[in-house]
């Protein structure tokens, strides 16, 4: 059976979400790779392997599981195989504290980065992951209006200052907490949410590039960010809600 390559960022929270998330949809086809950095790292191995001439990066010829064989510097067991995968999902956080931070380098990665089945699929956490369990409940209007302020993403000793805020107010405590119920109304928030801000139906896949010009814009003009999880739903454009 194909299977799905999911490329994550970081090697705790994001596996451990997602391997709850699968089993909750009893899908057991799914090989989660930790990238192990962020998406303008990502950006730039992209740029230092694959630019041509003028500093371009050519995407037509990215294949993603031979890009992380040498990346990861994967041993010969352990070698990705892109016959293997018949879908390539990448999940990185927005990072705007980052220091890296480029809306010309996170768009042009979006852009690209926009078929499953083809190069692969992008979906960014804004900010960051934790923003699956930014919610005191399950109020929809609430999550709806639910922004960051760059400032309080900045590191606060060994956490984000993000992560803190989260932990203190949410009602998710544990991945394990999260039940077929719980996981549907995720799933129900961020897909309002998402139709709010691109004043459009949501269409599964589609227009997370005009997500991020907006999320980009916001920060731009009020150094904020709405927080919105994207992650999860590329669960819900594949399969829908969990049944």
């Amino acid at each position: 059976m194909s299977k799905i390559l999911l490329v994550v960022e970081g090697e705790k929270v994001e596996k451990e979400l997602f391997e709850h998330f699968y089993k909750l949809y009893q899908l057991n086809n799914v090989q989660i790779v930790a990238y192990k950095t962020n998406i303008y790292h990502f950006y730039n191995r992209l740029k230092k392997d694959f630019s041509n001439a003028s500093g371009e990066i050519e995407y037509e010829f990215i294949d993603l599981p031979l890009f992380l064989n040498d990346y990861l510097n994967l041993e010969e067991e352990q070698k990705l195989n892109t016959y293997d995968f018949k879908d390539k999902i990448l999940v990185f956080d927005f990072d705007p504290h980052d220091p890296q931070y480029s809306e010309a380098k996170i768009m042009e990665l979006i852009e690209n980065f926009s078929n499953s089945t083809d190069l692969g699929k992008l979906y960014i956490n804004y900010p960051m992951i934790e923003s699956y369990k930014d919610i005191e409940n399950f109020n929809v209007d609430a999550f709806v209006e639910r922004t960051i302020h760059i400032d309080d993403l900045q590191r606060v000793g060994r956490l984000s200052g993000y992560k803190k805020i989260v932990d203190k107010r949410t009602c998710i405590k544990r991945i394990p907490d999260i039940d077929e119920n719980v996981a549907n109304q995720l799933l129900q928030l961020n897909r309002r949410k998402f139709e709010v801000m691109v004043n459009e139906p949501y269409v599964e896949a589609e227009n997370h590039d005009k997500l991020c010009e907006i999320q980009c814009q916001k920060l731009a003009i009020t150094r904020e960010i709405a927080v919105i999880n994207t992650s999860i739903l590329h669960l819900y454009d594949e399969y829908g809600e969990i049944k």
